[in-house]
């Protein structure tokens, strides 16, 4: 084999390898920017995630309070309709020409006034007892 045949198979062997290590560096560039990308997917979906769980314990927190806050919204207006039938009860034969007498009239418009007060408080606010009075005597 000549000097010069030699010669173009050592830079034509060097080209290949070249060519090669070329190939190789830019797939292996392309695989760390891709592991980059997923690495930061991966981080932001575990904050979503995260953030997610989060709403999900804070939602069952509120729903818990405000099935609380119907039970002792229906409780009190349990008690309330009971008071109601019991003073109504005293004076059933009076009704019939609509006379009411004055414990019926101040019970009636302290139900009002508790009733104003918990519709401006919304159903997670203070329950007013039955027999709290908003009007004065």
């Amino acid at each position: 084999m000549s000097t010069s045949t030699w010669l173009l198979a050592v830079v034509l062997a060097s080209l290949a390898s070249a060519g090669g290590g070329i190939v190789y560096g830019h797939a292996e560039g392309e695989a760390a920017v891709l592991a980059k990308d997923n690495a930061k997917a991966v981080k932001d979906l575990t904050g979503l995630i995260g953030s997610h769980a989060q709403l999900i314990t804070e939602a069952t927190k509120v729903s818990k309070a405000m099935r609380v806050a119907l039970t002792r919204r229906g409780v009190a207006d349990a008690e309330t309709t009971q008071e109601f039938k019991n003073a109504l009860a005293a004076t059933a034969d009076s009704r019939a020409g609509c006379l009411f007498d004055d414990d019926v009239m101040r019970r009636l418009a302290t139900a009002q006034g508790n009733a104003a007060k918990a519709a401006a408080g919304g159903v997670l606010g203070t329950v007013p007892g039955p027999g709290a009075s908003t009007v004065g005597p």
